[in-house]
C-alpha cells in the first residue's frame, strides 16, 4: 500500500505568490493597468521574500525576488543601461528602518557616524537620460533594471527636461557622457485639469497621475506625448566620465551639481544621523495632502557615495538606501452595492458598500460616490473590482472600477426613480447634478434638518443627537 505525500504547504503558497507577482507585474510594467493596489503588492513581495528568507534552497532564477523590474515591450528599441537601474528595499514602520540600519552597521563601523539625506519618493515613472557633451541623446524607461526602452522622442516633449546643459551660460561644463536617472510624473492639479479636459470632451478619464504619466511616455506618438502635463525631477547620477575636478564625494553634491546644470532635482533634506532622518519622515508624512504631486514614502539615502557603494547591495536592492513607505491610502475592494442617503435639502447622495477592506490602519466598508454623474462617468458597476482612496482624514472615495477583471456578472447601476425612504417620486432637472425628493415630509429631510438645527454649526443644543 503506498502513501501518498503531503506537499509543503510553505513551498506552494511561495509558487503561487510567484504567479501573483509575475502577474501583476506584467500589467503594471508592460501595460500600465495594474489590477492591485501598490500596498497590495507590496504585501505579497514581503511574504514572497519572508518565506524565501526562511528557505534560501527554494529560491530559483526566475523568482520575482531576482529581478530588478520588469518586461521590455517589444514595439520599442531596446537600451541597455551602462549600470544597473536597481529598486529597493522597502520598510513599512520605524521598526523595519531600525533594522536596516542595525544590518548595515554589522557590515560597516562607519555607518554609526554616517549622515543622510531623506527624499519624498515620487510615484512616477523612472526615467534614465543620457548626454554627449551637454547634449540630450537618449532617454529610455527602466524596463528590468538591466534593459530599458527608448522614449526620447516622448521625453522631449517635456518641458521641464533640458535638451541642453548647462542651461545657464554661467553653468559648469557637462561632463564629456553623462546619464542621469530621475522621475517622470504628473502634478495633482494638473492631473485633475488633464481629466476635466478629457471629460468635457467626451474621453475617457485616468485612475491616478502615476499610470497616466507611465502610458503617456509610452505612446508611439510623440505628439500624444506633449499633450500630457509631464514633469521631470532628477536625483542621482548612473555613470559619467570627464567630470572636471575629483569625484562627487555624497549625494548632497551630487543634487547641486545637477541643479547648477540645469536639471530640476528633488527637494531634498539633510539629517545628520538616524534619528533627524525619522523625524524627517515624519514632517514629511505631515506635509503630503500640501505636496504638489503624489508620493508614497520617503528615500532614505546614506550621504556618503563611497560608504554607499562599500555596502553593496542585498540581492538587487543597494544596502545603502531604503524606501520608506508611508501606509496605504489606496487599495482594491468589491463594491458590493450602491446606496443611497437623502439629505435635509432633499438631494439624494449615492454611496459604495464595500467588501471590508483596511486602508492605512482604517476598515473601511463604505466610501461616497460624488453623485450619479460619476458613477455613469467612471462607468462604475455593481460587483466591480474597485480602486477606493482615502486621503488624510477624508471621507474613502471609489476612484473607478479595475475593468480588466469584469467577470460579466457586475450590473449598471440606475439612479432611482423614487426616494428610497418616502417612495416619492424624485426630480432631476436638465443640466443640474442633483437628483431631489420634493417631499418635504420625508422622514430622512425631516431627521437630517433635526440634526442641523441642534448641530454646533447652528443652536448647539448640548445632549442632543441622533
Amino acid at each position: 500500500m503506498s502513501r501518498s505525500i503531503n506537499p509543503d504547504p510553505n513551498r506552494q503558497r511561495l509558487e503561487e505568490l510567484r504567479k501573483q507577482i509575475h502577474y501583476h507585474n506584467y500589467r503594471y510594467h508592460v501595460f500600465d493597468q495594474p489590477v492591485i493596489s501598490d500596498y497590495e503588492y507590496d504585501q505579497l513581495v514581503g511574504e514572497l521574500n519572508q518565506i524565501e528568507s526562511r528557505h534560501p534552497e527554494w529560491i530559483t532564477p526566475d523568482s520575482p525576488s531576482q529581478r530588478a523590474g520588469s518586461a521590455v515591450l517589444d514595439r520599442f528599441v531596446k537600451v541597455r543601461h551602462p549600470a544597473p537601474i536597481l529598486s529597493l528595499g522597502n520598510a513599512f514602520n520605524e521598526d523595519g528602518v531600525r533594522a536596516w540600519y542595525e544590518r548595515i552597521l554589522k557590515l560597516d563601523d562607519r555607518v554609526a557616524q554616517a549622515d543622510y539625506l531623506v527624499e519624498p519618493k515620487i510615484d512616477g515613472l523612472t526615467v534614465v537620460l543620457h548626454y554627449q557633451d551637454g547634449v540630450f541623446v537618449l532617454g529610455a524607461t527602466r524596463g528590468d533594471g538591466e534593459v530599458g526602452e527608448d522614449i526620447t522622442a516622448n521625453l522631449r516633449t517635456v518641458r521641464s527636461l533640458p535638451l541642453k546643459i548647462p542651461v545657464q551660460p554661467d553653468g559648469p561644463p557637462p561632463p564629456a557622457n553623462l546619464v542621469v536617472r530621475g522621475e517622470a510624473y504628473i502634478g495633482l492639479k494638473d492631473f485633475d485639469d488633464l481629466n476635466l479636459r478629457l471629460m468635457n470632451a467626451g474621453e475617457k478619464t485616468y485612475l491616478n497621475p502615476r499610470n497616466t504619466a507611465a502610458g503617456s511616455l509610452r505612446q508611439l506618438d510623440p505628439g500624444l506625448t506633449a499633450t500630457r502635463p509631464l514633469a521631470l525631477l532628477a536625483y542621482t547620477i548612473v555613470a559619467q566620465d570627464g567630470l572636471p575636478g575629483s569625484p562627487l564625494p555624497t549625494e548632497s553634491a551630487t543634487l547641486e551639481f545637477l541643479r547648477s546644470l540645469g536639471f530640476p532635482v528633488l527637494e531634498s533634506i539633510y539629517c545628520p544621523d538616524l534619528e533627524t532622518a525619522l523625524a524627517a519622515y515624519d514632517r514629511l508624512a505631515e506635509m503630503r495632502d500640501e505636496l504638489p504631486f503624489e508620493i508614497d514614502g520617503a528615500v532614505i539615502k546614506i550621504n556618503h557615495l563611497d560608504l554607499a557603494a562599500d555596502l553593496g547591495y542585498v540581492g538587487k536592492d543597494p544596502r545603502g538606501a531604503l524606501a520608506y513607505k508611508f501606509p496605504a491610502r489606496e487599495v482594491t475592494t468589491r463594491l458590493l452595492e450602491i446606496g443611497v442617503n437623502v439629505g435635509r435639502t432633499g438631494v439624494l447622495t449615492p454611496y459604495a458598500v464595500l467588501e471590508a477592506v483596511n486602508i492605512g490602519g482604517v476598515v473601511v466598508k463604505q466610501a461616497t460616490l460624488h453623485n450619479f454623474d460619476y458613477i455613469a462617468e467612471k462607468d462604475i458597476r455593481i460587483g466591480d473590482r474597485v480602486a477606493v482612496k482615502r486621503a488624510g482624514d477624508v471621507i474613502p472615495y471609489v476612484i473607478g472600477p479595475i475593468t480588466d477583471l469584469r467577470t460579466g456578472e457586475e450590473t449598471v447601476f440606475e439612479p432611482p426613480q423614487n426616494c428610497p425612504v418616502c417612495r416619492t417620486l424624485v426630480e432631476h432637472l436638465a443640466g443640474e447634478v442633483a437628483w431631489y425628493c420634493v417631499n418635504a415630509a420625508c422622514p430622512a429631510q425631516l431627521i437630517r434638518n433635526v440634526e442641523h438645527f441642534v448641530s454646533r454649526g447652528a443652536m448647539d443644543i448640548a445632549g442632543l443627537g441622533i
